[in-house]
């Protein structure tokens, strides 16, 4: 019985998720929703539903969260949640004198070719800066390195771990974010659907459960794929897209090897960098000698 249902979860349970995403974005654009209420509904909806599921059905148990690792990601979502705040803020007020005299490319595009124009879009500028964060040379590289080293010294992959960043990482991100949204004149309706998208895709990317997305994978950065980029091994720790695995697979990071889960998670050489949980340490570490 709890095989079957295993193999239920394992095959239906990302279908279902995507599914209803893109079912309760084309509701809320048929029905003019409140754009920001249902952004925030389903993206609690989706945190709980998957934390539900990974507690029930770990792919790894020795991967799962603990009170300890809860605390700690408890102190980054702390900090990291006004940081993420503030930049969203200060960029819809930009958006806003920014709309009044200029016009995006997307302005008056269809709906659909504004959501995949800017999902492409973010995506390319999100993949070098994910990629030079791993292999940039020189003082700028070891910088975004040691910058977004605190997403990557946990030794376990979940939803909720999905939230430690450094401060400075999560101003960054968001600003990759948002800026493409501003500067292409992404309608509101284009903008919930690639911001649920790339919720959707972030969260089930740390899922620590064994689903499976077949082709999709080749279209999508989820739980298979951006599990190795969580890989103790450099050579498996690829995979630097976000939502597409469209410039993974055209600048050659693309990893995928369908059934099978990294041996480690983590950073090799732990020795090397202060503790996970050491939040001033972790934070202050892009600025030490």
């Amino acid at each position: 019985m709890k095989r079957g249902i295993r193999s239920l979860i394992k095959y239906g349970l990302y279908p279902v998720l995507l599914v209803t995403v893109l079912a309760i974005i084309y509701l809320s654009v048929s029905f003019s929703e409140d754009y920001k209420v249902v952004y925030g509904v389903t993206t609690v909806f989706l945190v709980f539903t998957l934390i539900f599921f990974e507690r029930l059905f770990p792919l790894n148990p020795e991967w799962s969260m603990t009170g300890r690792s809860f605390v700690r990601d408890l102190k980054y979502i702390a900090i990291d949640a006004p940081v993420i705040g503030v930049t969203k803020s200060a960029f819809g007020i930009f958006a806003i004198y920014y709309s009044e005299t200029h016009k995006g490319i997307f302005q008056n595009a269809p709906f659909l070719i504004s959501t995949i124009g800017y999902l492409i879009v973010f995506e390319f500028f999100q993949y070098w800066y994910h990629r030079l964060s791993h292999a940039g040379k020189g003082k700028i590289g070891k910088f975004f390195w040691r910058v977004h080293l605190a997403h990557h010294l946990p030794d376990k992959v979940y939803v909720v771990m999905h939230a430690v960043f450094n401060p400075i990482n999560a101003f960054l991100t968001t600003t990759i974010i948002q800026v493409p949204l501003i500067f292409l004149g992404v309608s509101p309706e284009a903008a919930l659907a690639a911001t649920l998208l790339i919720d959707l895709q972030s969260l089930v990317s740390h899922f620590n459960v064994d689903i499976r997305a077949g082709y999709l994978n080749y279209i999508f950065i989820g739980t298979e794929t951006h599990r190795c980029h969580h890989s103790a091994n450099i050579n498996e720790a690829k995979n630097f897209g976000n939502t597409l695995a469209i410039w993974d697979i055209i600048f050659g990071t693309f990893y995928y090897k369908p059934g099978t889960a990294p041996a480690k998670l983590g950073v090799d050489h732990v020795d090397q960098y202060p503790e996970s949980d050491n939040l001033i340490s972790v934070i202050s570490f892009p600025f030490k000698k």
